[in-house]
């Protein structure tokens, strides 16, 4: 557990921050390069990358409120601080993709095709910033004996699923399936679909290892249900997709 990247007296980076913001810059690059190759314009390529940034971050940080309100409950004044951790994929997803589908209605482009490209731009930042994770200690998994086991002192001394790593190799894999995906040429928001399902499943299974979630009902974690939800959600687009055509 290594969460200090830079410390100047009282002033501190850390590395969670740092993480986060290199698998920002990755993704947005690749989002650039890709949208630029399909004939987007910088303008509107900038606009977007900016707004998805913003509404990822507000998205990802209220979902991460939601799912830990019994700490934010004691410790409102926590709410807003995000440099040393605290941000849900899952909430960055959707409120990207609602930004998305908002203003592909203002400013007439195709949907799918930026989904698309949005889709094989994001699993090697989301990998990045699980890095981020297993360095600042959070998001961490139950105690295991197995020979993957870390432990985090001061704070957790016994050896746990070190699911951000976990979790940052399956996106590794899921991006490298994409491009798979990509290449066979499917119809427009095919492989975003096929995204939205990737990303639920490896959310589903590695959050069963977590061990800093708080259950919800029927035995699941907030994040698991929304998982469901998400998964649901790109099969039926899938299904969309394909009986049109």
């Amino acid at each position: 557990m290594y969460p200090e990247f830079l410390r100047i007296g009282t002033f501190v980076i850390y590395w969670y921050g740092v993480m986060i913001a290199a698998g920002v810059f990755l993704s947005s690059w690749i989002f650039q390069k890709n949208a630029y190759r399909s004939g987007y314009s910088p303008e509107l390529v900038s606009k977007l990358v900016f707004w998805i940034i913003v509404w990822g971050i507000a998205g990802g940080r209220f979902l991460h409120v939601l799912v830990q309100m019994p700490y934010y409950y004691r410790h409102p004044v926590h709410i807003l601080s995000i440099r040393n951790g605290g941000l849900a994929v899952e909430g960055a997803v959707i409120a990207a993709l609602l930004f998305i589908a908002v203003y592909s209605k203002i400013r007439r482009f195709n949907l799918n095709e930026i989904l698309d490209i949005l889709a094989l731009s994001v699993p090697l930042g989301q990998a990045l910033g699980r890095v981020g994770c297993f360095l600042n200690g959070c998001c961490y998994g139950r105690p295991t004996g197995m020979f993957t086991g870390v432990s985090f002192p001061p704070f957790y001394s016994e050896k746990v699923h070190p699911t951000q790593l976990y979790y940052s190799i399956s996106y590794i894999l899921l991006f490298f399936f994409l491009n798979a995906v990509r290449k066979r040429k499917m119809k427009p928001g095919f492989v975003f679909c096929v995204y939205l399902m990737g990303f639920a499943l490896i959310r589903y299974i590695v959050d069963m290892l977590r061990g800093d979630l708080h259950y919800t009902f029927l035995g699941l974690y907030l994040t698991q249900v929304i998982a469901i939800f998400i998964f649901i959600t790109g099969t039926l687009w899938i299904f969309k997709l394909l009986k049109k055509g």
